[in-house]
Order: C-alpha cells, then sequence, then structure tokens
C-alpha cells in the first residue's frame, strides 16, 4: 500500500500535508479510551503517523516508560504484521507512533486480522490526531483556566500518566498538561466526538484507515466541519489554514 490519508479526530478533515499533533490512548475492556500521554507533534507522514517529531521532555518520559515496562512485561508491543520483527521501542519516538499505527490498524478490534499487540497491562494502546491548526486554535495561549488541569486533560488516564510523568506533569510539562486540558474539555463538551483512533467506528468523524482521498473527498470534509463548528470563529480559521495547505 502506497500513501493514504487519515483525518482529524475533531474535525474529519484531511490530515495530509499539515502538521499534527498525536495523543496515545488507552483501550478499556469497556471499551472507552483513556488519554494517558501528552500532545506530540509532528508532520503527517502519509502512513497514518508522524515525522519530524522533536525529542523533548515530553517525549523522553513518553519513551522511557515504555521501554522500561517492556522490560517488566506490562508493556508488550510486537509489530505482528512483519516477518523481521524489528525492535521498534527502544528507539525513537517515529518508530514508537509507527508501531502503534500499525498495530492498530491491523487489530481485531477495527476490522484486521491480528490480535492487539501494544498493550499496557492487557489494555490495547492506540492513537489519535489532531490537525495543529485545530490543536493550535483550542489550546490557545496555553493557559487553561479551568481547575485540576491534570484531571481535565487525563480523565481516569491520569494515573498511567503519572507514572510516565511524574512530578512533571505539574512543572516542566504543566504547559503540556494544560494544552491537553484544553482539548479534553473542548472533545468532552461537543458529543458525539470522543478520544478514539481512526478505526474506531463510535466517534462522530468516522473515516476508517487506509484510504486514499481526492480533493473532492477533502472539501467535502472542510464543508462538513465548517457547517459543523459554524459558530466557532476560532475552528472557521483554523479550517481556513487547513484547505491552503491541503488543496490544490
Amino acid at each position: 500500500m502506497g500513501f493514504y490519508d487519515c483525518s482529524c479526530l475533531i474535525t474529519g478533515v484531511s490530515l495530509s500535508y499539515v502538521e499534527a499533533t498525536a495523543v496515545l490512548l488507552r483501550r478499556t475492556a469497556a471499551g472507552e479510551y483513556q488519554p494517558i500521554s501528552l500532545g506530540i507533534r509532528g508532520a503527517y507522514d502519509g502512513y497514518g503517523s508522524l515525522e519530524f517529531v522533536e525529542t523533548d521532555r515530553n517525549v523522553a518520559s513518553l519513551l522511557a516508560f515504555c521501554s522500561s515496562e517492556r522490560r517488566t512485561g506490562r508493556f508488550y508491543a510486537q509489530d505482528t504484521t512483519r516477518i523481521d520483527q524489528p525492535d521498534l521501542v527502544d528507539g525513537d519516538i517515529e518508530s514508537l507512533l509507527y508501531l502503534v499505527e500499525r498495530t492498530t490498524s491491523s487489530a481485531e478490534i477495527y476490522g484486521g486480522m491480528c490480535p492487539p499487540s501494544t498493550v499496557l497491562d492487557g489494555d490495547p494502546v492506540v492513537m489519535a490526531m489532531i490537525a495543529q491548526p485545530v490543536w493550535d486554535a483550542i489550546t490557545g495561549d496555553g493557559e487553561y483556566r479551568g481547575s485540576a488541569p491534570a484531571v481535565s486533560a487525563f480523565g481516569r488516564g491520569l494515573r498511567t500518566a503519572t507514572e510516565i510523568y511524574g512530578q512533571d506533569l505539574d512543572d516542566h510539562l504543566r504547559r503540556h498538561v494544560r494544552e491537553l486540558a484544553a482539548v479534553s474539555t473542548f472533545i468532552a463538551e461537543h458529543p458525539p466526538t470522543r478520544w478514539a483512533p481512526p478505526g474506531e467506528p463510535e466517534q462522530r468523524y468516522f473515516r476508517g484507515h487506509g484510504h486514499q482521498w481526492d480533493d473532492d473527498d477533502r472539501r467535502r470534509f472542510l464543508a462538513l466541519a465548517r457547517n459543523d463548528f459554524r459558530d466557532d470563529a476560532r475552528l472557521q480559521a483554523a479550517l481556513d489554514i487547513v484547505a491552503a495547505a491541503t488543496l490544490d
């Protein structure tokens, strides 16, 4: 399969040719999705994941946690779609995100042929992505003004997030936490939008994965998002940026 498209969780628009922020999610036995990572910013790579991700304190903590818990057996990560079985955990963040994408899109729970094979304590670890202009529009100046931003950001995933980031959630990564809190709050306030990976049918803009969209598709997705968020000037401006980047 060659390049394929992926959609923004919040607006359903194409991520091709734009930057995006990814958030790792933990899928519970009840089918709920809990954010467990802070936002990871990069460029959409044409294969359902991100590239050109900067290794900051957020990323370094996430990689260290995955590597450590893989050795304890809590975190199991293996790309069962490949014969050579490369080690993609003890590498860079792009390798980890690629692994999460591959093991999500091929998983039986999303219509694939393989059992989930990136799991934490038995729960599948999956990924959602949000177009960067949309993320930036929602997070604004990064000063989330609600109370208990970490609780708002992660919900029931806070325990895992605390294992990953420790005291940095209240210190060095406080801005990241406030950004995620703003996004999680926006999602909670706009049902049926929910945290979910692309392959989860029960979400506002289910587009699936592995598809190649043309300009007509992208225009249709943009038009739908513009109508759905017609009263939100921030998102209208964000969609202008996406349109300029994704359409010829």
